[in-house]
């Protein structure tokens, strides 16, 4: 005799497959954020603004237009390591949804399964 599916644990294995994609998706944040904390990504480069601060600082030195650029620049790379930060706090909490989540619907939907096994001896 063939074994009996019920909705009930068709949805608690879905809960276990959304559960595992959370968790995929958070591993994925995590390196990502990691990898750019370490390395932050910023597309401000000296070269690129020194032009247009020459243009509209003229009464300031080289020097004060080049201070005014690295702080920029660091400012830049704060604000990436930040955002990198905060990508990691994300991937840690979801990590910490997905693993309790899968727990207790793996649990739920192996108990209807023996539960059916055992309604059918």
């Amino acid at each position: 005799m063939a074994r009996r599916v019920y909705i009930r644990e068709i949805y608690f294995y879905l809960i276990c497959l959304i559960a595992l994609i959370i968790f995929i998706v958070s591993l994925v944040t995590i390196l990502d954020s990691a990898i750019n904390y370490a390395k932050p990504t910023t597309y401000m480069t000296k070269s690129g603004m020194l032009m247009p601060y020459q243009q509209q600082y003229t009464s300031l030195s080289d020097a004060e237009i080049n201070k005014m650029i690295d702080e920029e620049i660091a400012t830049s790379v704060g604000i990436e390591r930040i955002m990198a930060l905060k990508g990691l706090l994300r991937g840690i909490l979801l990590i910490i949804i997905a693993i309790p989540l899968f727990i207790f619907h793996w649990k739920k939907a192996q108990g209807l399964w023996h539960l059916n096994l055992n309604n059918q001896e």
